[in-house]
This record gives C-alpha cells, sequence and structure tokens, in this order.
C-alpha cells in the first residue's frame, strides 16, 4: 500500500477537482488569532468560507494556487470580525417603531410639536413620536391630542415603553379595558395614557408596518456603515417587522453580515404563554448567517442620560427642574408621575421571565442601568432557576452600575453581562450631576467581571459616530478615559488582550458561536477586519484611530476602503 501511494501520480497531475488551493492568502502582517493563548502569527490562508490555516508566511504562501488572491497585509494587523451583542439600533424596523423626536420645555410646545407632525401627515396616516419624560409629557392626555387629530392615529413614546394615544389611535387598537396598563380617568373613561402590556398592543399589534423594499434599502446602508467599521457579527433584540427585514435580506442572498437577535415576543405581551404555546422553542434555530439567540423583554429601568434609571440611592439632582424623578429608584410603576398603572411592570413583564424559562427559552439583550434595576433583573432570573435550572445563554445588558453583589449573582446563575462603555467614555458629566464623581468611578466594574471568571461581552448600543465603532469602544475599556481626558475608574482597565477578547472571541461565546467564530482558528468561518496599524503597540489613546481598511465575512471581502467610516443619512443615524 506504501509503495503505491509512493508511486501514485504528483500533484500537477492530480484533476483539479482534488487540488484546491487557498481561495485567499494574507500574508506579511500580525494575525491576531484572539484564542485563549492569544496566538499571533504572520499570516492566514481561506478557502470555502474559512480559515484553512495559520501560519508564517512562508508556510501559508505554499498553499497559494494560480487563482489565488494574495493579500500583502504590509504589516498592517488583522483580528477577528467584531462582535456587537446589543445593536438593536442598527435594525431599521426598531428604530421606526420608537418615533420621529419630539423637542418640548413645557406642554404648549409639547402639543404644539405634535400639531405640526400631524399637520404634514396623510390622512389616516399614523404619527408615532418620541418625547422625553417630564412633567409635560405626564399631563397630555387623548383630550389635549384630539382636537387637531381626529383622523390621524397619534402615539407618543417614551424610553420606557410608557405612550398616550389619541381616541383615534385606541380605536384601532381595541385595546381591552382591564389590560394592565390601560388608564381610565375617575369616571373610568380611558385617559389615553398607556403602559405595561397595553402599550405592547400598540407597538406590536395596532402600528402598521414600513414599506418592505424601502425598508431593506436602508438597512442595508446600515450594514455598510457596520461593516465599515469591522462589525461582521451584530446581535440585539428585534421585533417581528425587523425580523421580516432581515429574513427577507438573508432569503435573497443580500444579508452582509451575521446577525444574532433575540425576537420580542414576550415583551409587554399580555399573551406571553399563548404564543410561547403555540410557537414551541427555537431558541439557537437558524443558520450562520441569521440566528434566534434568546427572547427579550422590557426592562424595568429607564436611560442614564435621562437621568430615569433604577438606582437605589438618591439622585444629586435631575437634568433640570421639569424632571420630576427627583428622588430614588425604589418608586412604584404604578406611581410614576401622575399615570398610576393598575398592575406594576415587575408584576407583568416579570411573569414573562418565568414563562420564558419555564418553556426552554433564555433571556438576552435585556436592558438594565441602574443598580436597583440590576438587583430586579438578577433577582427575578434567580427565581426563575430555582423553578427550573437557566438553559443557554442568560444576559444582561449595558451594565454601567452593575457592582459586586450583582457580579457574584451573575457568577452563581451563569448569567453573563453585555458592557457599553457611552456612560463613562462619552462623557459622563450628566451622570456627573445625576450620581456624583465617585459613583462614576464605580460604574462598568469590567476587570472585575473578568476577575471573578465572567467572560463579558461587548456592545455599542448606537449607530452614531464615533461611539458605534468597536475600536472606540475597545480603548475605552482600556484607558477608562472620556472625551475631555479625565480616567474614571483606573483601577478597572483592562489588557489589550481581554478588550479585543470581549468583541470577539467571548462575544462568540455569548451567542454560542464559538465553534465556528470569534477567533482565526483553522476551521472557523473565515470573519476578519484589518486594522492599518499595529493594535498591540500603538499607543493606547490612538487605538480608536486606528482606520479599518477591510473586512471580510466567510472569507469575502464586503468592505474594502480608506479607513473612513461610511456615514449615514441623518434619518439612518438615530
Amino acid at each position: 500500500f506504501l509503495s503505491l501511494g509512493a508511486a501514485g501520480p504528483q500533484s500537477g497531475e492530480l484533476p483539479s477537482e482534488i487540488v484546491h488551493y487557498a481561495d485567499t492568502v494574507l500574508h506579511n502582517g500580525q494575525v491576531l488569532v484572539a484564542d485563549d493563548q492569544f496566538t499571533i502569527v504572520e499570516a492566514l490562508a481561506i478557502r470555502d468560507g474559512k480559515v484553512l490555516a495559520i501560519g508564517p508566511s512562508s508556510k501559508i504562501l505554499k498553499m497559494a494556487g494560480p487563482q489565488t488572491r494574495r493579500i500583502d497585509l504590509a504589516g498592517k494587523t488583522v483580528v477577528p470580525g467584531f462582535i456587537d451583542t446589543h445593536l438593536h439600533s442598527a435594525w431599521v424596523g426598531n428604530t421606526a417603531k420608537s418615533g420621529l423626536p419630539l423637542k418640548h420645555t413645557n406642554k404648549e410646545e409639547f402639543l404644539q410639536g405634535v400639531r405640526s407632525y400631524v399637520e404634514k401627515a396623510k390622512p389616516g396616516e399614523w404619527v408615532m413620536l418620541k418625547a422625553r419624560r417630564d412633567t409635560s409629557y405626564y399631563t397630555v392626555t387623548r383630550h389635549d391630542l384630539d382636537p387637531f387629530s381626529p383622523n390621524n392615529p397619534v402615539v407618543i413614546v417614551n424610553n420606557s415603553q410608557e405612550y398616550v394615544a389619541n381616541t383615534r389611535a385606541l380605536e384601532i387598537a381595541k385595546i381591552p379595558h382591564d389590560t394592565p396598563g390601560y388608564i381610565k380617568d375617575e369616571k373610568g373613561e380611558p385617559t389615553g395614557q398607556l403602559g405595561t402590556w397595553a402599550s405592547g398592543i400598540i407597538s406590536y399589534e395596532a402600528r402598521p408596518w414600513l414599506d418592505l423594499d424601502k425598508a431593506m434599502a436602508e438597512q442595508k446602508e446600515v450594514f455598510r456603515k457596520l461593516l465599515s467599521v469591522g462589525l461582521t457579527t451584530v446581535g440585539g433584540r428585534a421585533e417581528g417587522q425587523s425580523i421580516t427585514i432581515l429574513n427577507t435580506l438573508r432569503r435573497r442572498g443580500e444579508l452582509p453580515l451575521r446577525v444574532r437577535f433575540a425576537p420580542e415576543l414576550l415583551r409587554l405581551n399580555p399573551a406571553g404563554e399563548v404564543i410561547l404555546k403555540r410557537l414551541g422553542n427555537l431558541m439557537d434555530f437558524g443558520d450562520d448567517q441569521m440566528k434566534i439567540v434568546g427572547l427579550t423583554l422590557q426592562s424595568v429601568d429607564g436611560v442614564i442620560s435621562e437621568g430615569n434609571s433604577m438606582t437605589w440611592q438618591p439622585k444629586r439632582q435631575t437634568i433640570d427642574e421639569r424632571d420630576p424623578f427627583t428622588t430614588n429608584g425604589q418608586w412604584k410603576w404604578e406611581m410614576f408621575g401622575p399615570i398610576k398603572l393598575n398592575l406594576p411592570r415587575e408584576k407583568t413583564e416579570w411573569m414573562n421571565v418565568m414563562l420564558a424559562n419555564r418553556y426552554g427559552w433564555n433571556i438576552t439583550s435585556m436592558h438594565s442601568v441602574g443598580d436597583w434595576s440590576n438587583s430586579k433583573t438578577l433577582s427575578t432570573y434567580a427565581e426563575a432557576n430555582k423553578e427550573k435550572p437557566l438553559q443557554g445563554t442568560w444576559g444582561i445588558d449595558h451594565g454601567p452600575m452593575l457592582n459586586a453583589e450583582h457580579i457574584d449573582l451573575m457568577k452563581e446563575l451563569g448569567v453573563v453581562p453585555s458592557y457599553y462603555m457611552l456612560a463613562i467614555g462619552r462623557n459622563p458629566d450628566t451622570a456627573i450631576k445625576l450620581y456624583g464623581a465617585d459613583a462614576v468611578h464605580r460604574m462598568t466594574q469590567v476587570k472585575s467581571a473578568i476577575a471573578s471568571g465572567i467572560r463579558p461581552v461587548a456592545e455599542a448600543d448606537t449607530l452614531v459616530d464615533p461611539f458605534v465603532r468597536p475600536l472606540w469602544n475597545i480603548e475605552k475599556y482600556i484607558t477608562r478615559r472620556d472625551e475631555k481626558g479625565r480616567v474614571w475608574g483606573s483601577d478597572q482597565k483592562i489588557s489589550r488582550e481581554q478588550a479585543l477578547w470581549m468583541y470577539t472571541n467571548w462575544g462568540a461565546q455569548y451567542h454560542e458561536d464559538q465553534s465556528k467564530l470569534g477567533t482565526l482558528e483553522p476551521g472557523k468561518l473565515a470573519d476578519l477586519a484589518v486594522l492599518n496599524g499595529d493594535y498591540l503597540k500603538v499607543p493606547e489613546e490612538q487605538i480608536s484611530d486606528i482606520p479599518v481598511v477591510l473586512t471580510m465575512v466567510g472569507g469575502k471581502i464586503v468592505y474594502e476602503g480608506d479607513g473612513k467610516p461610511i456615514q449615514l443619512k441623518a434619518e439612518d443615524n438615530p
């Protein structure tokens, strides 16, 4: 047998079907494999969309054939494609659901702003607007909106999914009057103010969908932006319209990056158990391009920049005198402003946490900012775990106020935090005003989480440049320096290796893709970004300035440019 093998045909005589050289070779550079050993090599070969081999250039170049594309890196750095675990603002459908911005400082300005949008709308067209939470917002009822919007359904949304709807919108939505969050006055008549499950009916069942073809074109433009900053996998919660847009692109072969999404099946849903029984369990259902990674819910929390995050300690002061939230976050949801909900959100949405676990689902893309919200979210996870051990990856996202107690509970439950650096890295002046400088120093305790054995992941939670860039966030994890040069919580600085793992290796583990993505090991999908600079040696405060000059997904070049991120049109950049 051995002699026959030795006497067999040489490679030059073999049929082309047997001889299959690499499709692409990248050589003469620095390839950061991002495996657990943080292996560094000079070159890698790609074949059939996967990493064929890694090693010195002399070895890898031998795998190139006549048709192989050779890319001389000339010293550039190659990293695995970046993975953002919470970027639902990238979905055109989710962005549209939030509504157009409404600016106001008092009730008169509020109503005038609504009127101006209604006057521009076509007869019968839905008018969805987004407003800040303040006293003027909470005193508006349908009776204020109806005089100038008798035919157009009008809904004003805030960041916590508490709505104000006019009579026409209520007529179309047909919300059962006993639905939690359906607010009535002393006479038993609807006020148009909605919360919890009642607002969910408006958001998910009554609101019309976008024009699909137009939405897909806008979605592809957003993805071009993400590819230009080296992102190859994007995760986040997604409602039905977004899933339809993304899946239509996938079926047409026009989805340029990988999508990992948590459907909003239970989010603000009074019929959660009915849906789960009809649908069945689809955890991890999908393919390499698009996959379900759990379910998501509406948080009890607000937004840190607006001062309505749920915290244990009283806030030092509010954003301005119009902000009604002047005390700590222990207030009950049924007592928010003038709105009195007939069932607090913690007894509606958290019922759905139990349902998700009971039917075998996991929870990801779970917004949580304040330490009170973190405690409430994690204690509910723990309650579900007592009934039935948690399955799959459970997440808690944003995490600026996750503390040592939360880290211990996450470690015990196996919950993975998805952190962003916006609260510190962008401009923490608002957080300083609300919570004090000492609190800001304690925010985003990534190093403590890593030291406990947790492998946290990274997110931007915005499409705004430069904050959407993985390298901008990576720099902030490493330096803890804000845009004004101030350093916050220097004891929580992490290494360049750890910051890269958060956006690659550990991100893949979060989505349970570790066998296919996250590192540039042979056999894995060839998702990568080429950086025009030395990631390991450039001064740490210049990491965010390293240009991304090439991005590949599955061995296919999907972006090649001068390193300047593609800018979105204003309407695509919320």
